[in-house]
């Protein structure tokens, strides 16, 4: 039977539209591509006539995928990367991957070190690091963006968690600037549409403590910054807390739940054949005193455990 000149898409297109989807801009698209931007806006437009809707929604800067977007990048990956296995059986391009491995912020600094140690590039395997929020890495695992990532684990997000572990949650300070007396609002620097911060603020809800949110940002840098000029006090994993700021024991401020934190991984990532990556990984952000690592296959979902750091009361 003949096809159609719509049962045929276009690699070219394929290629603008994984490009798109990893810069946020067309521009930026066509610059890495080294091609016009009418070129390939055009092949986007090819693409989307196929498909039938539109691939991309516009932002303030650049764009980002719709949802039908997010349900072709995984595939349109999967076709590149079997479109570069057949021309390497020619001789005609590398014969390596390309691994993308997500951090969420709040760890970056403390795991990026041991990951880069423990999973070095070989001739046949190089990899790509992204770092982002909770809510962004869940993204990209389910776009199929980023290959294994390392996060918090809610129980919203447990789809493809491959292990996960427990780590000491606290409140941090300024050396330099106590937190406010137990009889004032608990001055919060928060995260936007930070996960571990809900937890904390449904805890002081519950218990009726009062709070204000004194800063607000997305980048972890910044709250670090407001924390060290005596702004107010916000929440991170223990092996996280830098060395300018302290761990706030004043008693009026409530113990914290562990957080629960695990590595993802994303559909039809081969575990079998890159099980050494995977151990790596796993071996290189895990903090070093959490043990052996709980695979997320056989355990059942509890609640989290509490823990009651010294100096700290239940308030």
């Amino acid at each position: 039977m003949a096809l159609r000149p719509k049962d045929n898409i276009p690699i070219g297109a394929l290629r603008a539209f994984v490009a798109i989807s990893e810069c946020g801009s067309f521009t930026k698209a066509a610059e890495q591509l080294k091609l016009t931007q009418p070129a390939v806006s055009l092949q986007i437009k090819q693409l989307e006539k196929i498909l039938g809707g539109d691939l991309f929604v516009k932002r303030k800067l650049g764009v980002a995928l719709s949802e039908l977007g997010m349900s072709v990048d995984r595939l349109a990956r999967r076709i590149l990367n079997l479109n570069n296995q057949l021309i390497g059986i020619a001789g005609r391009a590398p014969q390596h991957d390309t691994i993308h491995l997500g951090i969420q912020c709040i760890f970056a600094e403390t795991v990026l070190p041991h990951v880069v140690k423990q999973c070095p590039a070989t001739d046949n395997l190089l990899y790509k690091f992204v770092c982002a929020h909770t809510a962004g890495l869940s993204e990209t695992i389910k776009s199929g963006f980023v290959d294994l990532a390392v996060m918090t684990v809610g129980d919203e997000n447990r789809r493809n968690l491959v292990a996960e572990w427990t780590e000491k949650f606290v409140w941090v300070r300024s050396p330099h600037h106590p937190a406010m007396a137990g009889d004032d609002a608990i001055p919060f620097i928060a995260r936007q549409h930070g996960t571990m911060d809900r937890i904390v603020l449904d805890i002081l809800d519950e218990r009726e403590i009062p709070y204000r949110i004194v800063f607000n940002a997305t980048d972890v840098a910044c709250m670090y910054a407001a924390v060290k000029a005596g702004i107010g006090v916000m929440c991170v994993p223990e092996r996280t807390v830098p060395d300018f700021l302290t761990v706030a024991r004043e008693r009026h401020l409530p113990r914290l739940p562990d957080l629960r934190v695990g590595v993802f991984c994303t559909e039809g990532f081969d575990r079998v054949r890159h099980r050494p990556l995977m151990e790596a990984f796993m071996s290189a952000v895990q903090p070093p005193k959490a043990g052996s690592l709980v695979q997320a296959e056989a355990h059942r979902p509890g609640r989290a455990r509490h823990t009651e750091p010294e100096g700290l009361g239940s308030s």
